[in-house]
């Protein structure tokens, strides 16, 4: 046969391996605080024991003196350090179990033996202990216990005091009540602390549920009220708060005057009530109800709020109430309007972009043979048209199939030495216009075909708004503090107007008569696509340039030389 290694309960294991929990430390400093009180009751007999029937029960009076006052002092020194050593929690409540079990049996023995009520004394002692330990532990202060009582039966015994049958009998009875109390009261404790465990457990996860779910709540767009049975608002999201224009306490629901809160509140109080009677009266239906109220609004005017009750109207039960700003529902659908205009648009663009090429050379073959100067004019103005529709048709294309950025790292001089004549040539402008400045020879990290567009867009754009004179447009490349470099593309020109610059980035914002609106919003979207930030800035009066954008890269996307 194979020996096995023999088998432990889970809690045994894991009593004797993990920590013990606040309820097992809190229960230890009690029950060294019942001991303190135990041992003064006990020396509140001490001045007795030379009158009466006490002194007569009393065997050995200045034993029991003695026995009682160290017990008092163990337990006041046991009291005073048990929060320091409760990291050695085992080895503490054994020094406590056998504290108790020695100072009670000599308690005892000084008392009369077995017939004095110390033992019961003692049985309560060992409880409180088993209520603490394990199940081998409880065992093992049980046997000690037992082994004191029969101990005690024996030396009574061998002094010949009392009958042999009827003493051990005794000590047997006690022996066995010791260790049913013991087992017993430990598979108590056991599977209280089990289902103590399984408590804090689901305490916990209840916690971190409803931290997430309020977090979630908070991020609402639409506002989330939790109105008790009594209209009193128990929980409220920012949003909610916004639209209602709350503070930090918010007025009843229900039994409130009829202005309290504001004209927001006497709207929902209406609204709120109206519900209440609808579904105290059985008509709330299955589903929730709905409702819609006009609040003032932040800013002025009013806004119109969709309402939603959440619950029933049956007593003990809290309700939901939500509200959605219809605007931002406007806004959405018409974010969905734009977003399904776009796609027919690039639809569209792409279909065009056909017959106009063959028109455009068309044209062209017909302006080769056209000697009349008027006709070569028209032909001209045709050429010209078809050109601009030319650069919308493609800076919608652009827009709609941007792909996703290829990031490469670009040495600018090189960059800017191939990009610049083939713009110039494009514009047909005199290269002195243009200027660049490379202040670090540090590379920038973008993808070559955006960047090519971008800069294309800002040039344009600073071309067409700066002098004649050199170098009236700029290109700089800079570094202005370490590891944040600066694209920038100035000119000279008279700048953006201040109500047009929160404008600027919008898509089909222009103020140019040919232009498209597309081009500055196109350089922002390939700009956010590299992680880059694209900004306006104005030059200070007196300065050369005082119109500028300004491309920054993200936060290393330049590395060092």
């Amino acid at each position: 046969m194979t020996a096995s290694a023999p088998r432990s309960t889970g809690f045994t294991a894991r009593a004797s391996e993990a920590p013990p929990s606040d309820s097992y430390q809190a229960s230890l400093r009690w029950l060294a605080a019942s001991r303190v009180a135990v041992a003064l009751l006990l020396m509140a007999f001490v001045p007795l024991r030379d009158s009466g029937r006490f002194a007569a029960e009393i065997d050995d009076p200045a034993l029991f003196e003695r026995a009682a006052v160290v017990y008092l002092l163990v337990a006041v020194l046991h009291l005073s350090t048990v929060r320091r050593l409760g990291g050695h929690f085992h080895a503490l409540l054994v020094v406590h179990a056998l504290t108790d079990l020695v100072a009670l049996a000599t308690l005892m023995h000084a008392a009369g033996g077995l017939r004095s009520g110390i033992v019961v004394l003692l049985i309560a002692a060992l409880a409180g202990a088993a209520v603490l330990s394990t199940r081998r532990m409880a065992a093992s202060f049980a046997a000690a216990a037992t082994l004191l009582v029969l101990g005690e039966a024996a030396w009574t015994l061998l002094r010949g005091g009392g009958t042999e049958a009827g003493l051990l009998m005794m000590a047997g009875l006690i022996g066995v009540a010791c260790f049913a109390t013991a087992m017993t009261v430990n598979w108590l404790a056991i599977r209280l602390h089990a289902q103590e465990q399984i408590a804090r457990r689901r305490g916990e996860d209840l916690r971190r549920q409803l931290a997430v779910t309020s977090r979630v709540v908070a991020e609402l767009q639409q506002g989330v009220l939790i109105v008790g049975e009594d209209g009193r608002v128990h929980t409220m999201n920012p949003a909610a708060r916004a639209l209602l224009g709350a503070g930090r306490e918010a007025p009843l629901l229900a039994n409130a005057g009829p202005h309290e809160g504001g004209a927001g509140w006497s709207a929902l109080r209406r609204a709120y009530a109206h519900w209440r009677a609808g579904a105290g009266a059985g008509h709330a239906g299955s589903g929730p109800a709905q409702s819609e109220v006009d609040l003032p609004a932040p800013g002025g005017g009013s806004a119109r709020v969709r309402l939603r009750f959440l619950g029933t109207a049956e007593p003990g039960t809290d309700t939901v109430v939500m509200l959605e700003d219809q605007r931002l529902i406007e806004e959405r659908a018409q974010q969905l309007k734009l977003a399904s205009m776009g796609r027919l648009s690039a639809s569209i663009a792409h279909e065009i972009r056909n017959p106009l090429g063959a028109i455009r050379h068309a044209n062209g073959l017909l302006a080769e043979r056209l000697d009349d100067p008027v006709l070569a004019r028209l032909a001209r103005i045709v050429e010209d048209n078809t050109v601009r529709i030319d650069r919308i048709i493609e800076d919608v294309l652009s827009i709609s199939r941007r792909e996703r950025a290829t990031v490469e790292t670009i040495a600018l001089a090189d960059f800017l030495k191939s990009l610049l004549p083939e713009f110039i040539a494009a514009c047909n402008a005199d290269p002195a216009r243009v200027a660049v400045r490379l202040l670090s020879q540090r590379p920038i990290r973008f993808d070559s075909n955006h960047l090519r567009q971008v800069l294309l867009n800002l040039l344009g754009n600073a071309l067409r708004y700066a002098s004649g004179a050199p170098g009236a447009v700029l290109v700089e490349w800079r570094e202005r503090e370490p590891h944040r470099l600066e694209l920038v593309v100035a000119d000279d020109g008279p700048g953006l107007p201040t109500e047009m610059l929160e404008h600027a980035f919008e898509p089909f914002f222009t103020t140019e008569t040919r232009g498209t609106g597309l081009g500055l919003y196109l350089a922002r979207e390939l700009c956010n696509a590299n992680g880059a930030a694209i900004r306006y800035e104005a030059g200070a009066s007196g300065e050369r340039y005082r119109s500028a954008f300004v491309i920054e890269p993200a936060p290393g996307a330049a590395p060092p030389r």
